[in-house]
């Protein structure tokens, strides 16, 4: 008997043996086939994974962003519809021309519109230091002081009209960053979840919350209001000598500059310090399981793992691309009103020094402090785009990190 039994063991031993021998033999041709195929069809493969993941994300309210453009900022961003600059980038077409000549024609149309203005204070203060004296040599000075009030009168409304105008463009600039920021960094985060960043999105999702909400805020309803209280200091210290404010216009403009410097320093430092750590424990994560994937799982787990990069590999690709594209629509946002800006602070500089040596000393003294204060409005503006800019491109870099 136990012959026997020892006789059916053996047999059921070599029937085991043939069996996973015929099994192999099956399965080894499918899978170098297999193989094969799919180093032929990654890139397609590749590019029906980017379709399909694109088709699944929501781009409508940032399409009507860019709707709200004018034809110059769409010419910067460089597409009409921001899923088209997303498949530009995708496929490697990027070209700058378009870039460069709406910049060129940014420059000339905001010089012409601002030389009507220089011309309108030349033209005022000269017309004021010629009447002045007039009088002052007849002995009138009650007149005098009439025809000076009254030209700088309208020298300050001249300028102040386009420094509320000014004022108007950077709270616009500012909102709109906001609302990119709202929309971009979902996106973004969504694709960086997917690809198995979740600490550095438990990092990042708070602090998308702070330069949207909080500084966004703090930019609008506390450095705006400073500049405002600056100018008209400087409006006041120059209607005579006797009258000088020009020392709590400093202190203004002193007390926005530091305000904005602390912000910038703290948000950037904490946010480049956490970033960096999380992205370091996610990496770690992500290629713990790409092996024991690769290693423990019998037979498959190498196809498993290479089918995953794949995957990814689209997902990667997409978030830099939606990453890039959130930079040219940060730029298309941003250029127009900072040139505009600088050409007008331009403009008061030439006017005030021109003034100098012809026109009463209030009027140069008020049109120079003006051009100072208004350096403020690009320092909000830059603040804001650079804390985003630095945001994103921690955020683009976390993932390649990840999977690199």
């Amino acid at each position: 008997m136990k012959i026997k039994s020892y006789k059916n063991q053996i047999k059921l031993l070599i029937l085991a043996a043939l069996f996973l021998l015929i099994f192999w033999t099956s399965i080894c041709p499918c899978y170098v086939l297999s193989k094969e195929m799919t180093e032929e069809e990654a890139g397609q493969k590749l590019q029906e994974s980017i379709d399909e993941q694109l088709n699944s994300m929501d781009f409508w309210e940032l399409e009507q962003l860019i709707n709200s453009m004018d034809e110059n900022q769409k010419k910067i961003f460089g597409g009409s519809s921001f899923l088209d600059r997303i498949r530009q980038l995708l496929d490697g077409k990027y070209k700058s021309n378009n870039i460069f000549s709406a910049i060129f024609f940014l420059l000339i149309g905001d010089i012409t519109l601002f030389l009507p203005l220089l011309a309108t204070i030349i033209g005022i203060s000269v017309l004021c230091s010629i009447l002045s004296n007039l009088q002052f040599n007849s002995s009138n000075k009650g007149v005098s002081n009439v025809i000076y009030f009254a030209c700088y009168g309208v020298v300050i409304l001249s300028v102040s009209v386009s420094v509320f105008y000014l004022i108007t463009l950077t709270k616009t600039a500012v909102q709109s960053m906001q609302n990119q920021i709202n929309l971009i960094f979902p996106i973004l985060l969504g694709v960086l979840t997917a690809i198995g960043g979740t600490t550095s999105v438990a990092v990042y999702q708070p602090m998308v919350s702070v330069l949207s909400v909080v500084i966004t805020q703090l930019m609008v309803n506390i450095i705006l209001p400073l500049f405002i209280f600056g100018y008209v200091f400087n409006i006041i210290g120059n209607l005579s000598s006797t009258l000088k404010l020009n020392k709590f216009s400093a202190f203004t403009s002193s007390l926005s500059k530091w305000f904005i410097g602390i912000v910038f320093t703290v948000f950037t430092a904490f946010l480049s310090i956490q970033g960096i750590t999380a992205s370091v424990h996610d990496g770690v994560s992500i290629r713990t399981a790409k092996f024991a994937i690769s290693h423990y799982i019998p037979i498959i787990g190498g196809y498993l793992s290479d089918g995953f990069n794949l995957i990814m590999a689209g997902s990667v690709l997409i978030k830099n691309a939606v990453g890039v594209a959130g930079l040219f629509l940060l730029a298309s946002t941003v250029l127009a009103p900072v040139i505009k800006i600088a050409i007008m602070m331009l403009t008061l500089k030439l006017t005030a020094a021109i003034l100098e040596p012809l026109a009463p000393q209030g009027f140069s003294d008020f049109v120079s402090g003006a051009a100072k204060s208004i350096s403020m409005l690009i320092a909000i503006i830059l603040s804001v785009a650079f804390m985003y800019f630095i945001m994103l491109l921690l955020v683009v870099c976390t993932g390649n990190f990840i999977w690199g």
